[in-house]
């Protein structure tokens, strides 16, 4: 679940959200600059990653797209900062680069 300071959390997938209730605040539910933010993000990690907004959770969430183990590899965090943070300790912990690159004499 996410911490109360709003750090970035790791999770394996999580249900519902703050107040329990399933659905987005109405004002919430089209948010066109988070929404472009996720998919700049996306498009930077030349999709390794699918990156979205979750407009119920407030947080931007990365579904890792290379082999990892069973289970796969899911981060979120507030702010793109932290959702970066979040994704470079995924790639090392991983081998990401490894993957992209092949092995480096």
């Amino acid at each position: 679940m996410p911490q109360a300071d709003g750090a970035a959390v790791r999770v394996a997938m999580t249900g519902g959200g703050p107040g329990g209730s399933s659905e987005a605040d109405p004002r919430e539910r089209h948010d066109p600059d988070r929404h472009g933010v996720a998919a700049h993000i996306q498009w930077q990690k030349q999709d390794a990653w699918l990156v979205m907004w979750g407009p119920y959770t407030r947080r931007f969430w990365a579904f890792a797209r290379w082999p990892v183990p069973l289970g796969g590899a899911v981060v979120s965090a507030p702010d793109p900062a932290g959702l970066y943070t979040e994704m470079r300790e995924v790639e090392r912990l991983h081998g990401f680069l490894r993957w992209r690159y092949g092995r480096r004499s």
